[in-house]
């Protein structure tokens, strides 16, 4: 048995690990890191969509464009697909997404390709890698902390500065020191699985052998390269594009509002439920699924209670996961592995004392303490009760994306600094402001689908709507018409929730007219008062 010692060993070296020893070597060259994966080879995950911090962080942070360019396919944004209860015709459903070809760059990842990529990368930089290998135990210190590795070729046991978890859902630390809970008020599950032979969205397939009339709206994207949503009340379906021509298929549903029959489905069940929902069984109808591919998780958000302490830290998944919907999982990926080791850098060279570190550690939990809360209280509370909902759900993307791109993606572009900052995690006044409004408007639409479904009209524009809108880009007007296009639809759902009071306003009042004497007619009375408003 041999004793080594390190300044930093990382558990797991997929993304957020790997991403985080290039940091450290780029940032502190002389920095001995260690990185222990398990896996001697990486599998299929979910986490194939980038969408623009994450890419920004791989293209501009780390330099892979190249890589990313050469081997994963661009992503052509996100697009939405309704359909009527009854069922619809693929060039019948509603669809809200771009009309253009995205302007800030994105990326649909084949992830084990992706995390194999980054770990060689990591060991050509100067990281030492034990694979496979298994951390046995750790006992954590300060300023020093001891683990025992166990791999084929025996036992091993080294010291180090600071351990980080970056071990996905496993989340070795955050287990070991209770900190991890379930986020309950936000109860959503998934299943999921690839397929091989899904017909291409902008192909003769699907669009019909003549070009001069294709069944769908011509646009410059391609529609097989976006994410693409099919959604109902309580679930979305995505389905993301692969190189090589696979296509991950997945379901997320909020428990309370739907299940599949039995629970969790074996592949039967999945399958059925995907060959027979609209626009999906067109694309699906030669295709098959990867054998012994289905995969699940009966819970999917969590969180932890700390992000870190001194000589200790949690990266990406191990500390934190909400939900697919928008792809923020690599997101906050890059942004608390940059912060991190941000903070890494500055005690390695001595910037920080004792109680600097910790004061700079409190302040670490803080703001992503702060940003889980508020992420998941503006932007996914109750969410998926609009799911069903064409004008609804679209009012929120749109609304959600063109704030997106101004609050946060414009600032990180202008000042890399930036990225070191969990989405809506400082307490300033700027932040509160912009966290209240996305959540107001939030919690109007949910009252909005409410209403609907109790009357009956929820889903009222689910055939024929599209909206088709350009891309968001950098700067203050970047994505001007994406927020103009969802105030419209907001706006509109906020009218068309109030047509049906004034008409019994309208009703009441002519009924009370029409059954009074001719003038002088008397003063109404408190019977024929207007109906209450909703």
């Amino acid at each position: 048995m041999t004793t080594d010692h390190y300044d930093v060993v990382i558990v797991g070296g997929a993304f957020s690990g790997a991403t985080a020893s290039l940091l450290l070597r780029r940032w502190v060259p002389d920095c001995r890191v260690l990185i222990v994966e398990e896996s001697e080879a990486f599998g299929f995950k979910v986490g194939e969509a980038t969408v623009e911090i994450s890419s920004f962080f791989l293209h501009r942070v780390l330099g892979l464009h190249d890589l990313l360019a050469r081997e994963h396919l661009s992503k052509h944004g996100l697009r939405y697909w309704f359909a009527k209860p009854s069922g619809s015709r693929l060039e019948d459903m509603s669809e809200v997404g771009p009309a253009e070809v995205p302007r800030v760059p994105a990326f649909q990842l084949d992830r084990s390709r992706l995390d194999q990529s980054l770990l060689e990368l990591a060991a050509s930089e100067g990281a030492e890698v034990m694979r496979p290998a298994r951390v046995e135990s750790v006992d954590l210190g300060w300023p020093q902390s001891t683990i025992e590795v166990s791999s084929a070729a025996g036992s091993r046991t080294v010291t180090c500065r600071w351990v980080l978890d970056a071990s996905g859902r496993h989340a070795f630390l955050s287990r070991r020191l209770r900190l991890r809970r379930r986020i309950e008020e936000h109860p959503t599950a998934a299943v999921w699985c690839r397929w091989r032979g899904v017909a291409d969205f902008d192909g003769p397939a699907v669009l019909g052998a003549d070009p001069r009339h294709p069944r769908l709206t011509p646009i410059a994207p391609a529609r097989r390269l976006a994410t693409n949503h099919f959604c109902g009340r309580g679930y979305w379906t995505w389905m993301i594009p692969l190189r090589g021509g696979e296509t991950s298929i997945g379901v997320v549903y909020d428990k309370r509002l739907f299940e599949f029959a039995g629970g969790v489905p074996a592949r039967e069940g999945f399958e059925d439920f995907i060959r027979s929902h609209s626009g999906i069984r067109e694309l699906v109808e030669d295709a098959s699924i990867v054998e012994g591919d289905l995969n699940s998780y009966s819970h999917l958000p969590y969180t932890t209670d700390r992000y870190m302490d001194r000589g200790w830290a949690l990266l990406g998944d191990a500390a934190t996961f909400i939900d697919p919907f928008y792809s923020p999982g690599l997101d906050h990926a890059s942004i608390s592995v940059y912060s991190t080791v941000r903070l890494l850098r500055q005690d390695l060279e001595g910037e920080l004392d004792d109680q600097g570190l910790g004061a700079a550690a409190e302040q670490h939990n803080d703001l992503f303490k702060r940003s889980i809360e508020r992420w998941v209280s503006a932007i996914y509370l109750d969410k998926y009760e609009l799911m069903g909902d064409a004008e609804l759900t679209g009012a929120a993307f749109l609304l959600d994306t063109s704030l997106y791109y101004m609050g946060i993606v414009t600032p990180i572009h202008q000042d890399i600094e930036n990225l070191r900052v969990p989405v809506f995690g400082e307490n300033i006044l700027p932040t509160r402001i912009a966290y209240g409004f996305i959540r107001f408007y939030s919690r109007r639409l949910v009252s909005l689908a409410r209403r609907r479904l109790a009357r009956g009209d929820y889903g009222r524009r689910n055939e024929g709507m599209r909206r088709l809108l350009p891309t968001a880009g950098i700067g203050p007007a970047g994505s001007l018409a994406m927020l103009r296009g969802g105030l419209r639809l907001w706006l509109g759902a906020e009218v068309s929730n109030l047509l049906p009071v004034f008409r019994r306003s309208a009703g009441a009042s002519s009924s009370t007219t029409s059954s009074a004497p001719s003038p002088p007619a008397p003063a109404p009375s408190a019977s024929a008062s207007p109906a209450p408003a909703e």
